[in-house]
Parts: C-alpha cells; sequence; structure tokens
C-alpha cells in the first residue's frame, strides 16, 4: 500500500512530461466539435500580420542587393563622385521594394501595435482584469519570445562558422563582384572551444537590453533589432501600465506626449513603438465612434423608405476625389518612407525633410521612416483594398513565418548566398549590365527560394516549439489550477 503515492507521483510526472513534449511539437491545434463547426475568425490585426510578412521580404532584398550594389541605399538623381545616380528602383515609393531599413521601423511600430491593442481595447470595457493580465503576460514571455530563437540561430551560425561555412563569403570580400557595403562574418578559432567561449562573451554584449548604442554582433549583425525590440517593449508595458486608470482622453494625450518625447529624446526606436500604441488607441476610438454612430443612425431610420427618400449615388468625379482623398495619407507616407539611407541632404525631393531634422538627428532617415510607419500603420487598416490584400494567403504566410525568415535569411546569404552568386554570373556574365542584372536576378530567385523553405522550418520546428515552451513556463508558475495549466499548453 505504500508503493501507492509513489506510483501515483510518478505516473503525474510522466503526464505532464508527455503534455510538454505534446505541447511544444504538436504542429495542430486541438479542437473540439463546437470549434470544428464554427468558422475561423480573422484576427483584428491580421492586416499587420500580412504587412509585417511583406516587410520581412523587402528586408531580404535590401540584404541580397547590400553587398552587390550601393544604389539601394541612395535615392534618385542624387551626386555621387561617380555621377548621378539614376535607377528605376531609386524613385520614391518604388525604392520600397528594397528599402530595408525602413522596413525595420515598420516591424518595430507594428509590434507597438500589436502588443498594445488587446490591453487598450479591456480599458474600454469592465474587463480590465483580463487586460491587465494579458499585459503580465505578454511582459513575462517578452524576453523569451525575442531572444530564445534568436539565439538558437545564432547557435547554428556558430557551429557552421566553425565547420567552415563562411569560407567562400570572405574569399569573395574585397573583389570585383563586391560593389556594395561589407557585412561582417563570424570569427572563426583553432578550437571548438574557443569558438564556444568566443560566441558567450559576444552574447552575453548582445543580449543585455541596457545599452543605447546598436550593437551589431558577428554572429549575425541583423539580430541589433532584437535588444531593440525588448527595451522598447519594457517601455510599452510601463507605459500602458501607467495610464491604466486614466480616462480616455487623458490616455490619449499621455501616449502622445510620451511619443512626441521620444522623437525629441532622439529615441526614434521606442517612439515607433508608443507610436504604434498610439494608432492603436485612435483605431479603437474611431471604431466604437463609429459603432455608436451607426446605432443611433438605425434607430432613427423609418421602418420602410420610400423610394424617393433614397439617396442617389455620389456622381464618378466625386467618388474618385474621395477616394484620392482617403489614399492621400498613405501616399504621402511612402513617400516619406522612400527617404534614403544615405545623402539625403543631397537627394532631390529630400532635402527640405533633411533640413527640418538635421539640428536634432544626424542620421535623418531614422526620425523620418519611424514617422512614417506610424502614419503608414494608421492607414492600411482603413482602406479596404488594401486590408484585403495583406489578408491574403502569401502576405498572411510570410507573417507567420516572419521572424524565422528574418533570422535564417542572413546566414544563408552569406554562406550559401555567397558561394552561389559568383558561379551563377560565371553562367551569365558580369561584364554587361544584361548579364549582371540577369545573374542578379537568378540569385535573388534561388536564394528566396531557400531562405523562405529555411525560414519555414525554423518557423515550425524551432520558432513554434518556443512559443508554447514559454507559455508552459507561464502556466507552470502561475497560480492556476492542475486543468488550467493543461489546457493552455495544448492551446
Amino acid at each position: 500500500m505504500s508503493s501507492l503515492p509513489v506510483s501515483s507521483a510518478r505516473h503525474g510526472n510522466m503526464t505532464k512530461s508527455w503534455y510538454l513534449v505534446r505541447a511544444l511539437f504538436s504542429t495542430s491545434q486541438p479542437t473540439t466539435s463546437n470549434q470544428a463547426a464554427s468558422p475561423t475568425k480573422t484576427s483584428r490585426t491580421a492586416s499587420f500580420d500580412g504587412l509585417r510578412g511583406l516587410a520581412c521580404l523587402i528586408v531580404f532584398n535590401f540584404h541580397f542587393l547590400y553587398p552587390y550594389t550601393q544604389t539601394t541605399i541612395h535615392g534618385y538623381a542624387v551626386e555621387l563622385e561617380h555621377g548621378a545616380s539614376r535607377y528605376l528602383h531609386q524613385l520614391p515609393i518604388l525604392c520600397l521594394i528594397v528599402r530595408g531599413r525602413a522596413m525595420v521601423t515598420l516591424f518595430f511600430a507594428i509590434s507597438g501595435y500589436v502588443l498594445s491593442h488587446g490591453f487598450l481595447a479591456a480599458t474600454r470595457t469592465d474587463r480590465l482584469d483580463h487586460g491587465v493580465a494579458r499585459l503580465a503576460s505578454l511582459a513575462l514571455r517578452r524576453w523569451m519570445r525575442l531572444y530564445l530563437p534568436a539565439s538558437i540561430s545564432m547557435l547554428m551560425v556558430m557551429c557552421a562558422a566553425y565547420f567552415g561555412a563562411f569560407e567562400k563569403g570572405r574569399k569573395l570580400n574585397n573583389t570585383k563582384l563586391m560593389k556594395g557595403v561589407w557585412e561582417q562574418h563570424p570569427p572563426i578559432f583553432k578550437t571548438f572551444g574557443a569558438q564556444v567561449w568566443n560566441f558567450g562573451k559576444m552574447w552575453w554584449g548582445w543580449q543585455t537590453p541596457f545599452k543605447t548604442t546598436i550593437f551589431y554582433n558577428p554572429y549575425d549583425p541583423h539580430t541589433w533589432t532584437i535588444p531593440v525590440e525588448f527595451r522598447s517593449s519594457m517601455v510599452l508595458f510601463m507605459l500602458l501600465l501607467a495610464s491604466m486608470r486614466l480616462r480616455q482622453r487623458w490616455r490619449l494625450g499621455f501616449i502622445t506626449f510620451v511619443t512626441l518625447y521620444m522623437f525629441a529624446a532622439r529615441r526614434w526606436d521606442v517612439a515607433t513603438f508608443t507610436g504604434g500604441a498610439l494608432v492603436a488607441d485612435l483605431h479603437l476610438c474611431h471604431t466604437i465612434k463609429n459603432t455608436t454612430l451607426l446605432e443611433e443612425k438605425e434607430s432613427l431610420l423609418p421602418t420602410e423608405d420610400h423610394p424617393a427618400s433614397i439617396p442617389e449615388p455620389p456622381p464618378k468625379a466625386r467618388r474618385y476625389a474621395l477616394m484620392a482623398w482617403r489614399y492621400f495619407p498613405l501616399v504621402v507616407a511612402f513617400y516619406v518612407l522612400s527617404f534614403p539611407d544615405e545623402q539625403g541632404k543631397k537627394t532631390p525631393g529630400f532635402i527640405f525633410l533633411h533640413n527640418l531634422i538635421k539640428l536634432l538627428y544626424n542620421d535623418t532617415f531614422k526620425f523620418w521612416h519611424s514617422a512614417a510607419a506610424i502614419v503608414v500603420l494608421w492607414c492600411v487598416p482603413r482602406l479596404s483594398p488594401i486590408k484585403a490584400f495583406l489578408g491574403s494567403s502569401i502576405p498572411q504566410y510570410l507573417g507567420k513565418i516572419s521572424y524565422g525568415l528574418y533570422l535564417v535569411h542572413g546566414p544563408l546569404l552569406h554562406s550559401i548566398g555567397f558561394a552561389l552568386q559568383p558561379k551563377i554570373w560565371e553562367l551569365t556574365g558580369f561584364g554587361s549590365k544584361s548579364g549582371y542584372c540577369g545573374g542578379l536576378m537568378l540569385g535573388w530567385i534561388c536564394m528566396l527560394t531557400i531562405s523562405i523553405g529555411g525560414g519555414h522550418l525554423f518557423w515550425k520546428y524551432i520558432d513554434m516549439p518556443l512559443v508554447r515552451f514559454a507559455k508552459y513556463v507561464e502556466q507552470t508558475a502561475s497560480a492556476s489550477t492542475p486543468q488550467q495549466r493543461r489546457r493552455t499548453i495544448l492551446e
């Protein structure tokens, strides 16, 4: 009889372990009969998931071209040492297909919007406790959500570097093929222990969120955004918590003040996060206002409309004018988002914007990209065609794997990409413009395919299991019943 409690405890531990393994590596969500019968609900922030996916694709475009040409960082018709730079992909708005640094500010603004939307919505209802619980959950899991996948990807880079995966890239440096900007490659040491020790020192310096300077680590320079996102997220959570008991107008004014202050303090990164929260609050205000007006209008409508009382549709000219007016802020935001990364002070069409802010910012593009990204967030959900496109399958898929794609595309470009691109130019030719551009196009197609495949695998087998692991850790440590913990893990 005395062995029964031991046996029960052992069975309980085995059951917990089984649920954890099943939750981490399951690729499908459990459904009940009620869930199966109900249609899938679209997330209120689905359009921003699609926007994040397209932004990640543009970041890939930028990093693919970055070592081979400097035209992606300059604007159209800017006078350089070798003459004016006039290429089609440098034109305002059109240049956004390769303007990766501008897309990073969109990442930050979208994160600010998505992280704050649920809490701000809860403050408008009687479920404030639910909003606070959600905010606490996000704050607790944020480090794991950002740092664990990035740490694993860089650990893989360290192992690949030790076994020579980046040697082709080193040989490519300082050759005639490298017309762009060279990015640092991971160091290689004679022993694996020395390699691990160097990686550990780098990782410790990289992961701290308390440095205000950008940290480009040699194992993946593109992960400089991770500490910035974590630090800005913590500021955002503190801002939301501080505004919890404020009346709506005061909360809106408070978030606006903090955003303007961050811009004035040259913290453009934090300003994009708080700016995303500001847009989320404005959207919620607009939605509630429209709902109230619609209810009032419906209460005043007669039960039957006389044909003569039905208003005629506006003429075509007026409809087109209204449509142009609705799209005008988005077009302006896209134009400002096109501010060149380099030589904005000499680029036609952007000199005035540079002079407006040059006393406050040395790199004026950071301010204008951040401000424009906030305006883009405001415009996207208000334009039905744009919202529908971002909710379609391809942008949504790219949004789903965006973090995995962001983490793997750099190492893949620096290893397989640098080994493959010279071979492609041997086939297409490098001396002529047609051969050079054709080789770039072929290399882009090959590396995009490889990167999306790698991003999908990383999302499926590393990113999503880590998300479920973070939820498991939270539920295990939280004050809840075992049944609630088990249900949350399976979800």
